[in-house]
């Protein structure tokens, strides 16, 4: 079993298709990501020529301390059965990490990892919930495993002759974003960061204008069979319009047209926790009937015990301030 970087995209998202990887680990991911300036590498775990784990990682530095992270990943192969696969992948990944100078390796996957001393459960990074809705049915078939108060409101919306934009438009993105961050009291990513993913032909934007006015917008990517709403924002004075229902049948119309068989909503409350900051944002998506799907959430695995005792003692300190 070796550790060796793959430069071809064609190969890497073919094998990630394959194992119905998560956007996050999608080249065109990876792209965005050293567009906003981190340095990205996608590594793969290769046993008699066939890989069997894959893992994009960026590298990053938090309180003076170098650590790689792989969002929703590494990405296994599960129908190649190899014992101690898990030590495995780990020894392969701090030997080359080591080399780079990182004292921990964050990552996200799928199945909680073995116990072990070196790997410590962290905060989440990325949503561990999520609920994620099955394209297989007719449109009609869809709407009706709707919950009856979500189906009323897209019904409602479509009364209104609203009309539905698919072209980007960043400004109108940026403009809703802080109205619905300044008014839900939620932080934002800097604003290159949406600017990178808009200016990607990775992402989509659905926007809905009542007359010439832009009352809500939405951002989603499609890789391999799954579409996943990233974000959605919406006018205050226009929400008797219900707008927001619109724009997620919308997106769920095309997913479905375009061959997807899965739309993820990316991001509910944990257990359906109430008091969750997701709470109200779970009610909307949980109205839609998808599946419930939750992942066990972000670990380190710790290539440096001495640094990484000395940053979450640091990371501790910072929280208390």
């Amino acid at each position: 079993m070796e550790l060796k970087k793959i430069e071809n995209q064609a190969e890497w998202d073919r094998w990630l298709n394959e194992q119905n990887a998560p956007f996050t680990q999608a080249w065109d991911w990876g792209e965005i990501l050293i567009a906003e300036g981190k340095k990205v590498e996608r590594l793969a775990v290769v046993d008699n020529g066939k890989i069997i784990a894959a893992a994009q990682v960026d590298f990053n530095r938090a309180l003076g301390f170098n650590y790689a992270f792989c969002p929703k990943g590494p990405v296994k192969n599960f129908q190649f059965p190899i014992s101690n696969f898990q030590s495995n992948l780990n020894d392969q990944i701090s030997k080359y990490l080591k080399e780079k100078d990182c004292t921990f390796f964050r990552f996200e996957p799928a199945v909680a990892p073995e116990a072990e001393v070196m790997i410590k459960k962290t905060l989440d990074v990325n949503p561990r919930a999520t609920t994620i809705l099955s394209l297989d049915k007719s449109e009609e078939e869809l709407l009706e495993k709707m919950h009856a108060k979500t189906r009323y409101n897209i019904r409602l919306a479509e009364k209104k002759s609203l009309k539905i934009s698919a072209e980007k438009n960043f400004d109108i993105f940026w403009k809703l974003m802080q109205e619905t961050a300044g008014r839900d009291k939620f932080r934002l990513h800097g604003r290159k960061h949406y600017e990178v993913i808009l200016d990607s032909s990775f992402s989509h934007q659905l926007t809905i204008f009542q007359n010439d006015k832009p009352v809500a917008t939405m951002v989603y990517v499609s890789f391999g069979k799954t579409a996943t709403y990233l974000f959605g924002a919406s006018d205050y004075e226009s929400r008797p319009l219900m707008a927001p229902y619109l724009l997620q049948s919308e997106a769920i119309k095309n997913a479905k047209n375009e061959g997807t068989m899965f739309y993820d909503f990316f991001g509910i409350a944990p257990g359906l926790d109430p008091k969750h900051q997701y709470a109200g944002v779970t009610r909307f998506k949980l109205g839609f009937g998808g599946e419930v799907v939750e992942q066990p959430g972000t670990f380190d695995l710790i290539i440096s015990p001495g640094g990484y005792k000395i940053y979450r003692f640091l990371r501790y300190l910072r929280r208390l301030v």
